[in-house]
């Protein structure tokens, strides 16, 4: 069996419920033989995994899934190569980390209202297990069976009048591409209500610095859609990457290594340059 390529993989750090060590186990059970933690806004488990991958002789990338906000909707930028002594990568992921701890609290002053066992005093003592997966206020109302599943969660959100605002990808994304970093833009179709992003759209998103195009990941429906955005990376001279977004138990149908790409698939060369 060939060995195959995962780049967009999630631990305990954010939503996900492994470890890295438990983590790096399936990895090779999957016979990856180049993969990438991209934690929401977390870089946590990298360190970690620099010396497991390496004594598994494992290529491995640091990596980090950065939020931001473009055209009013939450956009994903994988950002590789990292160091996870950048001060200046270190500031951008610190505030958005205080924007989702602000929106998680006034998620349980919201239910609160309406939801006499939940209360901002109980959930600030609350202390979550991160092999939970997902994050605080999730896991709170889960366990206060407010939420029996994601999408009772999400429901509660959309009937907030509180929307989790990052900051805008237009200054998010020269300054992470002054860091020296690519940056490739996660799963296209989670945005523009799954249709294809039009190329005056792209061409807005390399000139302000994206670097590569997540080409295969479970989010695509259509092999046409991949195609689309593999032809535009090709001539745009641009990364071509994949990634399952796997999330351990937390999300079960995104399995890692799935979709299953092998290098000859992706700017294999290119991205290797990057491991440690």
């Amino acid at each position: 069996m060939r060995p195959i390529i995962d780049l967009h993989m999630h631990t305990s750090a954010s939503d996900g419920t492994q470890k890295p060590a438990e983590l790096l186990k399936v990895i090779q059970e999957k016979n990856i033989e180049l993969f990438s933690i991209t934690d929401h806004d977390s870089i946590s488990s990298i360190d970690e995994m620099i010396i497991l991958a390496d004594q598994a002789n494992i290529s491995f990338i640091p990596g980090v899934e950065v939020s931001a906000m473009y055209h009013g909707q939450e956009f994903h930028l994988l950002t590789y190569g990292i160091r996870t002594d950048d001060p200046e990568l270190g500031k951008i992921l610190s505030i958005n980390q205080q924007i989702r701890e602000t929106h998680n609290r006034k998620v349980i002053e919201y239910v609160s209202k309406f939801t006499p066992e939940v209360s901002v005093s109980d959930y600030d003592a609350y202390v979550r297990n991160p092999s939970r997966g997902g994050w605080k206020s999730e896991n709170y109302l889960s366990e206060k069976k407010v939420t029996h599943s994601l999408n009772d969660f999400f429901d509660i959100v959309g009937k907030m009048d509180e929307q989790l605002i990052f900051p805008q990808l237009e200054e998010l994304l020269p300054k992470l591409s002054s860091l020296g970093y690519p940056v490739v833009l996660a799963h296209p179709p989670a945005y523009n209500r799954r249709q294809l992003l039009n190329f005056k759209t792209l061409d807005e998103l390399r000139d302000l610095g994206i670097s590569g195009i997540e080409c295969y990941s479970p989010y695509f429906r259509f092999e046409s859609d991949t195609i689309y955005y593999r032809n535009y990376c090709k001539r745009n001279n641009m990364f071509i990457t994949c990634g399952s977004d796997h999330h351990g138990d937390f999300i079960p149908a995104r399995v890692l290594g799935i979709p299953r790409i092998n290098r000859d698939q992706i700017s294999f060369d290119r991205l290797l340059e990057l491991a440690k």
